[in-house]
């Protein structure tokens, strides 16, 4: 194999290692191994002899690329599976899957993968391409997860609390990343017509099912799902075993990925809890929620809670609605189905150009405090462009009432070719679809000033409740309130 530098951000150089017999655990023998610049038969051996050790270090050559070309035999790795606590200093170096092979399998309950400075590259597998891990533990620092591919699930990581045949794990998968770049990973398989098939899942960058996943100071960007989840991270409860899915984003990055046929653009959260705080969720494209898309897609069997806090969401785009695919709700930012709470966040310049939402589309529970939903646009002429800055409206029939609670906050400069330039409290579509009823609609010491609209440029109101307390809405195109008389405290 041939040594070769790859420039990294904040890369930062290891230590040197000596072949040292260690103690892992305080009991069992490990061994500490030098990889030399030569190939995967030398890779193998030395995860062979950790996992025999019961663990252990794997010290690469510095700046050196390793490729996989082969099969182990381990189903799709070109490495054996690690089912001991190893550890792999990459010191700059490249592990290579030639797009023919996964490059790490982490099995639980004891295996356990940590990897610093290493170049995770090409590799393919129907999930996990770069790395999967089932029910261990992996942690990833100032490494890149590159160009892999997945038909499945996971192109760069899929971690997951599930065994490698798809069935419960006794152990939660657990994954921390800290100043790493998952870049340009490509699920390819798009969802099955047929609902009894599961086809193409999702989750270009990451996927997180069942498990606990920590993203620290770590870029998610230009990544592809073609399946129905999750662009840049798909996060949640996907097979239905109910297992407690986190998801923690701070400090963080999650931009510029793509979803053509699924909800979550950047990020998805189904059944799940995400917590984004201190990060840029920017610039990503799905068919709905084309930022973040969150709930439990009414499925009885749980809530999906979402915290936005000191973030942006900016730049998404939503591309569902007449003239694209599905329904016409879009959302370009932020789709809540469930739980959320958006605070000292900025949700701005988000757009759908087929459908309804411009910035955030909330059917469930959401409250807005101390933040700006401003210059989202729903573009398209008529009802079915309603909602520049924001829809509230009631779910399907049997669904958890839409409550939404904006304080301290701002709503201005968005625009709507329909109904609801700021805040369209339901949406009275054509002839063909039931109407969107509003829900219960608060806003208390905000402004919702110079929007526009067809009618309500600053707020619309179709069969909701809406209460204003301490709140300007001025300035606003056609007019501020629709229709008439509708919304106590708010004229013309």
């Amino acid at each position: 194999m041939r040594p070769r530098r790859f420039s990294r951000i904040g890369a930062v150089t290891a230590g040197i290692a000596v072949v040292a017999l260690l103690v892992v655990g305080g009991a069992s023998a490990a061994t500490t191994i030098n990889v030399p610049c030569t190939g995967q038969s030398d890779l193998v051996a030395a995860v062979n002899a950790a996992n025999t050790a019961g663990g252990g270090t794997i010290n690469l050559a510095r700046g050196c690329e390793y490729d996989l070309t082969g099969v182990d035999n381990s189903g799709e790795n070109g490495l054996p599976v690690i089912t001991t606590p190893i550890k792999v200093n990459g010191r700059d170096a490249i592990i290579d899957g030639t797009d023919s092979v996964r490059v790490f399998e982490v099995d639980g309950p004891t295996g356990s993968l940590s990897v610093h400075e290493l170049t995770i590259t090409r590799g393919a597998a129907d999930v996990g391409g770069g790395v999967a891990n089932f029910g261990g533990t992996v942690s990833l620092s100032k490494t890149h997860v590159i160009r892999n591919s997945a038909v499945v699930a996971g192109a760069g990581i899929a971690s997951a609390s599930i065994t490698p045949t798809f069935a419960p794990s006794n152990t939660v998968a657990t994954l921390t990343l800290s100043d790493c770049w998952i870049h340009a990973n490509q699920q390819t398989e798009g969802p099955s017509p047929d609902p009894t098939q599961m086809g193409g899942l999702g989750g270009g960058g990451v996927l997180n099912l069942d498990g606990t996943a920590t993203l620290e100071h770590t870029l998610v960007d230009h990544n592809t799902a073609q399946g129905g989840v999750g662009g840049g991270i798909a996060s949640g409860d996907y097979i239905g075993f109910g297992g407690q899915t986190v998801l923690t984003v701070d400090h963080s990055g999650v931009n510029d990925n793509f979803a053509p046929n699924a909800g979550g653009g950047g990020i998805q959260n189904l059944l799940g809890s995400a917590t984004i705080s201190h990060s840029q969720v920017d610039r990503n494209t799905s068919l709905n929620g084309g930022g973040i898309s969150s709930g439990n897609q009414g499925s009885p069997h749980g809530s999906a809670d979402l915290q936005v806090i000191h973030s942006q969401v900016n730049g998404n785009t939503a591309t569902a609605g007449p003239g694209g695919e599905g329904p016409p709700i879009a959302a370009g930012g932020i789709a809540n189905g469930s739980n959320a709470v958006i605070s000292h966040s900025a949700v701005e310049h988000n757009t759908v150009p087929n459908g309804i939402g411009g910035g955030v589309v909330n059917h469930g529970m959401m409250t807005i405090s101390h933040s700006e939903v401003n210059r989202n646009h729903a573009s398209a002429s008529g009802v079915i462009g309603s909602g520049g800055g924001i829809v509230n409206a009631q779910g399907p029939p049997g669904t958890t009432p839409s409550v939404l609670t904006i304080d301290h906050s701002l709503v201005n400069h968005n625009t709507a070719g329909g109904d609801g330039g700021g805040i369209a409290n339901g949406v009275p579509l054509p002839p063909g679809p039931p109407p969107l009823f509003g829900g219960d609609l608060t806003i208390t010491h905000s402004q919702v000033i110079g929007n526009s609209a067809a009618q309500g440029g600053g707020i619309f109101n179709n069969g909701g409740t809406v209460t204003l307390a301490d709140t300007n809405v001025t300035g606003n195109v056609v007019d501020n309130c629709a229709p008439t008389n509708t919304i106590a405290g708010c004229t013309g």
